[in-house]
């Protein structure tokens, strides 16, 4: 038995000595995954998110990419295909790239 969580903070990491063991060793490296993921840049309003593998949600629609959208001040997901409002559990700890949204031409 050990610990099973992996949301241990960097400053922790950084203070443990030497791994006792294969099991301390894989902890580890899943607590660095965990922090590489949801230290990430947020994803803006404008942006679009795409998914590495594609998500069915309870309407039976299945999508990979996301609109990211203002709603209130709260930051929203919409599908692409017919945007609808989603919720994406454990967004931040799931694998994801973001397609930045275009810039604006300047004004002449």
């Amino acid at each position: 038995m050990g610990p099973y969580n992996y949301d241990c903070p960097a400053s922790i990491l950084d203070l443990l000595g030497p791994p006792a063991n294969d099991y301390a060793v894989n902890w580890r490296e899943h607590c660095r995954q965990r922090l590489a993921l949801t230290s990430r840049r947020k994803p803006r309003p404008g942006d679009t998110l795409v998914l590495p593998e594609t998500l069915t949600f309870t309407d039976g629609v299945a999508e990979r990419s996301f609109r990211v959208a203002q709603s209130g001040k709260k930051t929203a997901l919409r599908r692409m295909s017919d945007g609808i409002g989603v919720r994406i559990s454990g967004l931040m700890t799931r694998a994801w790239t973001i397609v930045p949204a275009p810039l604006a031409p300047a004004a002449t």
